[in-house]
């Protein structure tokens, strides 16, 4: 398949953030007076917007909602943010893609702050074209939302959005993708499972499968 740009998550999909965010969601359990769930009770927090995690999951609302989220972010920018490491073998499709000329995005739903520290702690800050973040007031947080914002910062940047896909591990990655008409590739290496992966156009078990399949 061709495609005319690419959006890739981060979370999951070039980062394994996993450990960080375990951390800072026990950070914030432990804050809350709460007793936190086992990692592997978590691992479905791994992938959705906050609001989505201790909103709809763990049914949080109002003040609390919000104070979860407030000490979240505060421990991820204090280290949680780059206890990660990146999965091998992926920013060399990024930048294979990027070098035939086809524009890539970032489309996450961790706010700008949060993908700047990450993308300069890996040295990773001139990899994308567009940034396609979540907004700081959580307005924007959605994937659905930040596919539309990276396809409308690519649009405006000149580049053709015809036939654009998604690289991502979550089902919330198809679901973002398909409100826009774009299809979307699950890696199986990331934090999603079979369930999830059979709703994707396609999947890939390697970041040379990953590679083959955008044709670069």
């Amino acid at each position: 398949m061709t495609y005319t740009a690419v959006l890739f998550d981060l979370d999951g999909t070039i980062v394994d953030s996993a450990p960080g965010i375990f951390h800072c969601f026990e950070h914030t359990f432990r804050m809350l007076h709460r007793e936190a769930p086992s990692r592997e009770v978590m691992r479905p927090f791994l992938g959705p917007p906050l609001t989505t995690t201790f909103g709809d999951i763990l049914g949080m609302s109002g003040d609390e909602l919000e104070r979860a989220i407030a000490i979240y972010r505060a421990e991820y920018a204090a280290g949680g943010a780059i206890t990660a490491d990146l999965f091998p073998g992926v920013m060399d499709v990024v930048r294979a893609v990027r070098t035939a000329g086809i524009p890539v995005a970032l489309a996450t739903s961790k706010v700008e702050t949060g993908v700047r520290m990450v993308l300069r702690h890996f040295g990773l800050e001139d990899d994308f074209d567009v940034l396609g973040t979540a907004s700081d007031d959580d307005v924007r947080s959605a994937k659905a939302d930040v596919v539309r914002f990276a396809l409308d910062a690519l649009d405006e940047a000149g580049a053709d959005i015809s036939r654009v896909v998604l690289v991502g591990d979550r089902i919330h990655d198809v679901e973002g993708a398909a409100i826009h008409g774009v299809d979307s590739v699950l890696v199986q290496w990331g934090y999603g499972n079979k369930d999830e992966w059979s709703e994707a156009t396609a999947t890939v078990s390697t970041p040379s499968e990953l590679r083959q399949y955008l044709g670069v």
